[in-house]
């Protein structure tokens, strides 16, 4: 018999789907904590426990950021500037302003490259919210299960814990027709729906952002990688060598040879530190004149130098760079001779294309969340819209302004862009802000020149311009004196 579907409660498929979403959650929830942990640099490392006592371990925190700058390089290069529509204004700009998509979106850029995935939300907004709301989720509170086929989410889940209790007391469930909110004072009493959006959308309102997904990982991968992690261990037990070899080897080392107990005592009978025996007291030992051979020697061993440990991380920071495709100057490396810009851009290549296929990947999930706004506004996606539409990016190369200006230069003089284009102007660089204000300045300039043009037509005793008059056509002329 089929289960009634009322208000407050779950029907047995929508509880499965919900039960299978927050246990995929459950299952993830260790390895995107140790991903987090590691891209702000709070890992504990695994020691041998060899050469370093653990209270010297507990007592010093050693921290390398390689992991964080793997990710923060990478995101810094995804910059999106919006949705461009060539032809039919479908407000999509507007949506993006108000939704202030042009930081929130790299939050979910950020997230995907941290835990492999982000999931962008599309909703109807309440009071004092934009009508199509956009919200950027993270993975550690939000998945979805992917369908091949449609190249869709097939169904998503939300959820919200207790601060205090970590207790999941509020979650969502996204499927192709409804929305439903539900909410619960504890873990051990079953979820209470609190609200139905029967959208009929048709399909999730969800669209995932997939880093370097693949046919058989169709749920992305992290940036943080084996490799990464294993560089990064390797450059804290380092370090660590370091510093241990800092606090016991740092001050010289002396001995001294042929002593007695007595020269180690104080006037009172106490014995004195060995502070005090190395700064001053050895520095007198007493003279035999009796027995010369019996004088003490004392010496010094040599200091050890840092050079071999930062040797090493020298080389785990080129194996690093060598796996995140970055150039080594970004971990702290610096050569003794400046680069050239040729250079630069050749050390920075792989970087770039990287940052290119990201920007593949995240634009598909952007245009679905255009789509969804269609859907939501319209009821359908209107004609046109998948020839008309597409995502905008930065330059992932940042090249410099007077490269970018001598590229677009070149290309308006060939004829392979107006000089007015919208692409010519994001080819400069110029902001949204920058391009209106140069339209607005070319009408200006406009204006004033008919404005003069007129002028100078209506002035007695002036010529009248005419484009298709001749220099000395019907001019009379000069009379004999």
């Amino acid at each position: 018999m089929a289960t009634l579907i009322t208000l407050d409660t779950l029907s047995q498929e929508e509880q499965y789907q919900l039960d299978l979403l927050l246990g995929k959650l459950a299952r993830f929830e260790a390895r995107n904590r140790i991903k987090e942990a590691y891209y702000e640099g709070e890992q504990r490392v695994r020691q041998l426990g060899i050469s370093i006592p653990p209270r010297v371990l507990d007592a010093i925190r050693t921290v390398v950021g390689w992991s964080g700058t793997a990710v923060d390089v990478l995101e810094e290069r995804l910059d999106w500037l919006g949705w461009v529509e060539s032809g039919t204004d479908f407000g999509l700009a507007d949506v993006f302003s108000a939704n202030d998509l042009d930081v929130d979106s790299g939050l979910g850029h950020l997230d995907a490259l941290i835990y492999g995935i982000a999931f962008a939300c599309v909703g109807s907004g309440a009071d004092g919210e934009p009508d199509q709301l956009i919200t950027v989720e993270s993975p550690r509170d939000m998945t979805g299960i992917w369908n091949p086929r449609t190249r869709r989410l097939g169904s998503a889940a939300s959820r919200f814990k207790d601060p205090e209790t970590h207790a999941e007391v509020e979650a969502t469930l996204y499927l192709p027709d409804q929305t439903i909110y539900m909410s619960r004072g504890s873990s051990s009493v079953p979820w209470e729906v609190i609200n139905r959006d029967q959208h009929n959308l048709g399909r999730v309102p969800v669209a995932p952002l997939v880093n370097r997904p693949r046919a058989s990982r169709v749920n992305g991968r992290s940036e943080i990688s084996q490799a990464v992690r294993g560089y990064t261990d390797a450059a804290v037990r380092t370090l660590l060598g370091m510093e241990v070899n800092r606090e016991f080897y740092s001050a010289p080392q002396r001995y001294a040879v042929g002593v007695s107990e007595n020269m180690f005592q104080k006037a009172d009978g106490g014995t004195i530190t060995g502070w005090e025996a190395i700064s001053g007291r050895m520095l007198v030992a007493p003279y035999d004149e009796d027995n010369p051979e019996a004088t003490p020697s004392v010496g010094q061993f040599a200091q050890s130098q840092p050079g071999p440990y930062l040797e090493q991380v020298r080389g785990l920071a080129q194996m690093f760079a060598a796996e995140c495709a970055i150039p080594p100057t970004y971990l702290g490396f610096a050569s003794d001779q400046a680069a050239s810009a040729d250079a630069i851009r050749a050390m920075e290549t792989r970087l770039v294309k990287r940052a290119e296929r990201r920007q593949l990947v995240f634009g598909k999930a952007w245009l679905e969340v255009a789509r969804l706004i269609m859907l939501m506004r319209e009821g359908s996606v209107p004609k046109g819209f998948e020839t008309e539409v597409a995502v905008r990016w930065r330059d992932a190369a940042t090249p410099t302004r007077s490269a970018a200006a001598d590229e677009a230069t070149k290309l308006v003089g060939a004829g392979v862009l107006p000089a007015d284009s919208q692409v010519t102007y994001d080819r400069i660089g110029l902001t949204d802000v920058e391009v209106a204000q140069v339209e607005k300045d070319k009408r200006k300039a406009t204006l004033r020149d008919l404005a003069a043009q007129q002028t100078q037509a209506t002035t007695p005793g002036q010529p009248q311009n005419s484009p298709t008059a001749q220099p000395g056509a019907n001019t009379p002329a000069p009379s004999a004196a």
